[in-house]
């Protein structure tokens, strides 16, 4: 029996563990966290065990449903149908429906009919490669013009990728777009997204249960110190807790994780994939004593304001908290090497209640019951103009070492089902044990 090391324990690990177990491999998983669920993990908030980070299907996201079905999950997954607003220079505007675009004072009414005209092609277009050559910013003022360019996507660039932002690939835009604009019914129907009941805890703690199930061997709490490997080709990885020899290796961590683990890698290709950068984030979760707007999905364009948004959790999963309050999370996208980033949560907390005091001048602190704040330093890959030659494939230079890894969704975003969808693909690749 072929054995397999996984290093990192989220969605795409225990995922992968999953298929690769179920194709005949003796699966070993290794997680440096304490629990199970990386990005996608559950954290603490008061009394309440919620998400620590945001998370949401659309309707597209077939490789999300499918694994619900195979993990019996189907009849977990309820659908809501959701508000996008946006707040301009402190007044707020619905944007939820093509009728709301219409009625939005913030654009003029060609370029709310452009828009409008613009969202629908980006729904039924699908050849994302003639988009990558081209910045995100020439492609969207082509498009829609610079006032309503300004207004509605120069901020979302800008305080997201800061000085990158001119530099993005108008295939990772589309793709977001074409995402959640294909997340909406026919006609002037607002947008329907999914969640699970319990949250995306509900998803992992079944990963969690399959794998255990089937044989895997689950290590949370383990540091991998280094993979190894001889005359190129793997032999295995160690870790604080020992060393386990693998047939195969798969890598689900960041890449400059993986660079640091993985010594003695080709000079050209490590130089390759130390080129692709990324962004930290800091997200702030709030409890509320109410809701703080009607939006689930709050675009800000605001100088008072340090970030480009703020996603109202509660509106899409009312059931998320018990008592009728309400989870707002608040995210900035930064340097690791920032003042943001490094700042204590107290300070962070406190910055973002007086932001979010600018936007809705009713909301004081008296409505915050619980607070926290969650960090990772690698949240973001920065996808520049012709990031699409810059993707390394599954396989390694170092035969039996493959790589899941969230550079390789481009043109999409960072999702779960997007990440599901990188797993099925690299155990097709690897194929039944021999």
């Amino acid at each position: 029996m072929a054995s397999v090391g996984i290093v990192g324990g989220g969605p795409a690990g225990l995922a992968l563990a999953c298929r690769l177990r179920r194709q005949g491999h003796a699966v070993t998983l290794f997680e440096l966290e304490p629990r199970f669920g990386g990005l996608a993990a559950a954290s603490a908030l008061g009394d309440l065990e919620v998400e620590r980070y945001y998370h949401f299907l659309c309707q597209g996201d077939r490789a999300y449903l499918a694994w619900l079905d195979e993990l019996g999950l189907g009849d977990r997954l309820r659908w809501t149908t959701t508000r996008l607003g946006f707040c301009y220079q402190g007044r707020y505007h619905s944007l939820a429906t093509p009728l709301d675009l219409l009625r939005c004072s913030a654009l003029t009414l060609p370029g709310r009919v452009r828009y409008g005209l613009f969202t629908a092609r980006c729904a039924a277009f699908e050849d994302w490669r003639r988009l990558d050559g081209i910045p995100a910013r020439d492609w969207l003022v082509h498009n829609l013009g610079f006032d309503t360019y300004h207004v509605l996507w120069h901020p979302l660039l800008a305080m997201k990728f800061h000085e990158h932002h001119a530099q993005i690939s108008a295939a990772w835009i589309w793709h977001r777009i074409h995402r959640v604009a294909r997340s909406r019914g026919a006609g002037l129907q607002r947008e329907r997204f999914g969640h699970l009941v319990g949250g995306t805890p509900t998803l992992i703690d079944e990963l969690v249960r399959r794998a255990r199930a089937l044989g895997c061997e689950l290590r949370a709490g383990v540091r991998v110190t280094r993979v190894t490997h001889e005359g190129g080709v793997v032999t295995g990885v160690e870790t604080d807790a020992g060393a386990l020899r693998c047939d195969r290796v798969v890598s689900t961590v960041p890449l400059p994780v993986f660079c640091e683990l993985v010594p003695g890698l080709p000079p050209r290709y490590h130089a390759h994939l130390r080129s692709i950068d990324y962004l930290g984030v800091v997200c702030v979760l709030l409890r509320l004593r109410e809701p703080f707007s009607e939006s689930y999905w709050l675009n800000v364009n605001d100088p008072r304001v340090p970030f480009n948004g703020c996603i109202e959790y509660t509106h899409l999963n009312p059931g998320a908290t018990s008592d009728g309050s309400t989870l707002l999370y608040v995210p900035y996208y930064v340097d690791p090497r920032s003042a943001r980033y490094q700042a204590s949560d107290a300070e962070t907390i406190e910055d973002t209640l007086h932001a979010l005091a600018a936007i809705n001048p009713r909301f004081g602190p008296e409505r915050v019951l619980d607070a926290s704040v969650a960090r990772d330093r690698y949240a973001q890959v920065v996808c520049r103009v012709g990031f699409g030659l810059l993707v390394r494939p599954h396989e390694t230079p170092i035969a039996g070492l493959h790589l899941v890894e969230s550079s390789q969704l481009y043109p999409a975003d960072r999702s779960i089902s997007a990440t599901l969808e990188l797993v099925d693909r690299v155990a097709a690749s690897i194929g039944p044990a021999s």
